[in-house]
C-alpha cells in the first residue's frame, strides 16, 4: 500500500513538471500553422450589470456599462464562436440581469454552442424557465461561507438560491457544477462549515481562490498573509480523499498547490491567450478573464471579428515569456510564470507573500 502510494505521488510531481511546457509547446505549434483555437472557453462578460457589490469584485460591477453590445452586436459574437468551434462561458456582472439574454440562448442553441454559465445564482430559480432547456456544459457559482455569513454580504435567502440553483443543475444532467469561494481574512475560518455544507449538496468541485487585488480589492485590502495562505494549504490538505465535490485552488491559483503540497486535481496551466480568452460587455477583447483592464485590449469586437484578432492579436501571450522575477525559482518550469493577470498587474506571485513580503521567488 505504502509503494503504491510513494508511487501515485511521485508520477502525480513528473505530471506536475513536464505536462505544463509541453501543452505551451503544443499551442506554440498549432499557433505557427495557424489552427490554434480557444479550446477551453470564450469567456463573455454579457453586462457589467450586478445586483451585489461584493468588496472583492474582480470586475468592480455593479451599474450596466453605456456602450455594452447590442442585441444584434452579441449574435454576431456568438455566430463567430461558433464558427470558431469554441466553447461559450456567459459571465458577468450578472449575465442574468441581462434583459435579452433569453433570446440571445436560443440564439446560441440553434448554433449549437456548448455554453456555460457564471451566476451568482440567485435570480437562477426564478428564470430556470428559460435556462432549463439549454445544453449547459458549466454552472459555475459563489458562496462567501456559511449560510448567515453568506447572507449578510449579498442579500437575505441568496445563499438558499445558491443552493437551489445547484440542484436545478444538477437535475439537468449539467456535468461541471463549481463553487467557488474567494477566501480573505474574513472567512477563512469558516471553510471547514461550508465543506460540510457542500457535501450534502450538489456541486461536483469546490474552488478555493485567494482574493486577488483586482477590482474593488485593488489595494488588497482582505487578501490572505502568508500564514493565512499556508492554512489554506492545511486545509485543503487535511480534505484529501473526503467524500463531496473535489475540493481545489481556484484555476488561477492553482499553482499554490505545488508551492504547499496539495497534488489532486490537473497540473496548473495559464491558457489565457492560448487556449482562452474573454471578451468585456463593451466588446473589448482580453487573454485572461481576470484582468478587466482595457489598456490589456487585444482589439474590440465592434472593429473587426473576433476570429481575426485571436488570429493575429495576443502577441504578448504567444509565446509568453517568463517574468524576470521569475528567474531561479524551482517551480517556474511547472508554472511559467503563475497567473498572468496576477503577474501583469501585481508584478509577483502568492509565493512572494508565502515567504515574506522581502523574499522574491528567485531568492525563495
Amino acid at each position: 500500500m505504502f509503494r503504491t502510494r510513494l508511487l501515485g505521488l511521485n508520477l502525480r510531481r513528473l505530471r506536475a513538471r513536464h505536462e505544463p511546457p509541453l501543452k505551451r509547446a503544443v499551442c506554440m505549434v498549432l499557433h505557427r500553422c495557424g489552427a490554434l483555437k480557444p479550446v477551453s472557453f470564450v469567456q463573455w462578460l454579457a453586462t457589467n450589470r450586478c445586483n451585489f457589490r461584493c468588496s472583492f469584485c474582480e470586475a468592480s460591477a455593479g451599474d450596466a456599462l453605456p456602450d455594452e453590445l447590442s442585441t444584434a452586436e452579441a449574435e454576431a459574437l456568438i455566430d463567430e464562436i461558433a464558427a470558431m468551434g469554441a466553447r461559450l462561458v456567459i459571465s458577468g456582472g450578472e449575465p442574468l440581469m441581462r434583459e435579452d439574454l433569453p433570446r440571445l440562448l436560443q440564439h446560441a442553441r440553434q448554433r449549437e454552442l456548448s455554453l456555460g454559465l457564471v451566476s451568482n445564482g440567485y435570480l437562477v430559480p426564478s428564470m430556470w424557465p428559460d435556462l432549463s432547456d439549454i445544453p449547459w456544459f458549466l454552472f459555475f457559482t459563489s458562496l462567501d461561507g456559511t449560510r448567515e455569513y453568506h447572507d449578510r454580504q449579498r442579500a437575505p435567502g441568496s445563499f438558499d438560491r445558491v443552493i437551489r440553483s445547484l440542484d436545478l443543475f444538477a437535475g439537468r444532467g449539467v456535468p461541471l457544477r463549481i463553487v467557488n469561494t474567494v477566501v480573505h481574512r474574513d472567512n477563512l475560518a469558516l471553510l471547514p462549515a461550508l465543506h460540510e455544507v457542500l457535501r450534502a449538496s450538489r456541486p461536483t468541485r469546490w474552488h478555493l481562490t485567494p482574493a486577488a487585488p483586482l477590482g474593488r480589492n485593488a489595494a488588497g485590502g482582505i487578501g490572505l498573509d502568508g500564514p493565512g495562505i499556508e492554512k489554506l494549504g492545511e486545509f485543503l490538505r487535511a480534505l484529501a480523499g473526503a467524500d463531496g465535490p473535489r475540493v481545489d485552488f481556484g484555476e488561477s491559483h492553482g499553482y499554490l498547490g505545488q508551492l504547499l503540497g496539495v497534488t489532486r486535481g490537473k497540473p496548473f496551466f495559464c491558457g489565457a491567450g492560448l487556449t482562452r480568452c474573454s471578451v468585456l460587455a463593451d466588446g473589448t477583447v482580453l487573454g485572461c478573464q481576470q484582468a478587466y483592464d482595457r489598456r490589456l485590449s487585444e482589439g474590440n469586437i465592434k472593429e473587426e471579428p473576433l476570429g481575426l484578432i485571436w488570429r493575429r492579436g495576443f502577441r504578448r501571450f504567444r509565446p509568453r515569456a517568463l517574468p524576470p522575477f521569475c528567474v531561479g525559482c524551482a517551480e517556474a518550469r511547472c508554472c511559467a510564470g503563475g497567473c498572468w493577470a496576477e503577474m501583469e498587474l501585481r508584478g509577483r506571485c502568492l509565493k512572494a507573500v508565502l515567504h515574506d513580503a522581502s523574499t522574491t521567488c528567485g531568492e525563495g
